[in-house]
């Protein structure tokens, strides 16, 4: 693995899916994607929403050439959630490399609002979440852990129990999924991401198969078989 690696929360959620699909990905350089049609379209479609929502932000709102009504529908939910007036910052990314931490975020959406600060995500998914779920979410312990670490340099007045975050679903925006934050809350993510880096620094280059039903869909599960045929 390249020494300027930074874990993300798509590395670690992959490590937590499969170690074995951490490896092919991050420490051999193989792709997986573009093996389910269906997968790869819907992945590009949530680039591309992600990419009008940041020229959103930005003031560019020249849908003029999108012909995806889709895309279209997404954006009108969210201009309707989120007016150009609000105070955010859009795409901002912060990395840190301290206390055998090292690791990066980039955030869709920070919501300012008075003495609060907001993480929004944008999701695209076909079935609504599960709030629960998420609250558990190495997507949300990434997100909310970096930014309280890092709050004093980028938002000197707040304090960690001002933080929270939304999954903002464009096709359930009625489903709010809001979870807080607090002291607590932040030192179990810290105890939880250094064990989990620390874990993949420990493993080196034994990565195992994690045999359950994500090898479904998961784009390595014929490269698999094949490597365990080889080895057996």
């Amino acid at each position: 693995m390249d020494k300027s690696f930074y874990y993300s929360q798509n590395s670690l959620g992959i490590y937590e899916r499969c170690p074995k699909m951490f490896e092919y990905i991050y420490i051999d350089g193989i792709s997986g994607k573009g093996i389910d049609p269906e997968l790869k379209k819907n992945i590009e479609r949530g680039t591309n929403f992600h990419i009008l929502a940041e020229r959103y932000f930005n003031g560019m709102k020249d849908y003029f050439y999108i012909e995806d009504d889709q895309l279209l529908e997404w954006m009108d939910v969210l201009e309707e959630r989120y007016p150009e007036e609000i105070d955010y910052r859009t795409e901002f990314e912060i990395r840190q490399d301290r206390d055998e931490i090292r690791l990066m975020a980039k955030y869709d959406l920070l919501v300012i609002e008075e003495d609060k600060i907001k993480i929004v995500d944008f999701k695209t998914n076909k079935k609504p979440y599960n709030i629960g779920v998420m609250e558990e979410d190495i997507q949300t312990k990434v997100y909310m852990f970096l930014l309280g670490e890092n709050l004093k340099k980028v938002f000197p007045k707040m304090k960690i129990e001002d933080i929270s975050m939304e999954y903002f679903q464009l096709n359930y925006p009625e489903n709010k999924i809001f979870i807080g934050y607090n002291e607590k809350k932040h030192e179990t993510n810290k105890k939880k991401l250094k064990k989990l880096i620390g874990e993949i620094k420990k493993n080196k280059k034994i990565f195992f198969i994690k045999n359950n039903e994500t090898c479904e869909k998961c784009g390595f599960e014929s490269f698999c078989k094949k490597n365990l045929k080889k080895t057996s």
